[in-house]
Order: C-alpha cells, then structure tokens, then sequence
C-alpha cells in the first residue's frame, strides 16, 4: 500500500502528537512521585539534601503535574489542529521554563537536573520543532 504525501503528513504529525503525550504524561507521572515521595527518592550523591526543603518537592510535584496535564491536553489540540503558530508559543514556554530552571539549579549545584532539563527540552522540542519545519517547508513550496 502507497501512502500519498497527505497521509505521510498526517501519520507523521499523529506519531509527534503521541510522542509529545506520551512525554507530557511521563511528567505527570513525576510530578506524582515527586508529591507522594518527596527527593528523598534520589541518592544524596545526585541530589544535595540541604538545598532542599521537604515541602519543596509537595510544590514541584504539584506544578510538574499540573504543567504535564496542560502540555498533554495543548500538545493534543496544537498537534490536531495542525496549529504552527500555538506549537511555536507551546515551544517557547517550555525552553523558557527549562532553560530557567537549568540555570538556577546550576546555581545551587543540582546538576543532576540540569541534565534532566536539556533531555526533557529536547524531548517535548523535538517535535514541535520538527512539525514547525516541515510546515515552513510546506509554506515554501
């Protein structure tokens, strides 16, 4: 079976908006165990206990849920409404937000999460950056 060039686009645009769910909902995921467990999850080698206060991972959790459960229902809708310009806004937010928080842990010497930033940006980025070119692409034909 042949697939035509608006078929490949579409499966393709399908597989991202997957892609970009499933990584949003792995967030969400985090952010639970985050919650319920605290940091304390991680080894004191990866993660300096006296940087952080207990409560702290209560409030990223919360947010890193919240954030995964905005991503997953926007990235749904930008990913089947084919909409370059809320994908773009959906990037920009996301490289802010991680870049941001790279930076400071940077700072206070969590560099364990910096790592964890730039995967996560390159993970949700990947396909909104991809989607993003191949309509610019399209848009120059």
């Amino acid at each position: 079976m042949i697939l035509t060039k608006k078929e490949t686009n579409m499966l393709r645009l399908r597989m991202f908006r997957d892609w970009f769910s499933i990584v949003s909902c792995i967030l969400v995921f985090v952010g639970i165990i985050f919650s319920i467990f605290g940091f304390s999850i991680f080894p004191a080698k990866i993660l300096s206990r006296d940087v952080l206060l207990s409560w702290e991972s209560v409030i990223y959790g919360s947010v890193l849920i919240g954030w995964g459960v905005t991503l997953f229902f926007l990235g749904r809708l930008a990913f089947r409404r084919n909409d370059i310009e809320l994908m773009k806004i959906m990037l920009l937010g996301i490289a802010v937000w991680l870049i941001i928080e790279a930076i400071f842990s940077s700072i206070l010497g969590v560099f364990f999460n910096v790592g964890v930033d730039f995967v996560v940006l390159g993970l949700l980025g990947f396909p909104l950056i991809k989607t993003i070119q191949e309509s610019k692409k399209k848009e120059n034909k």
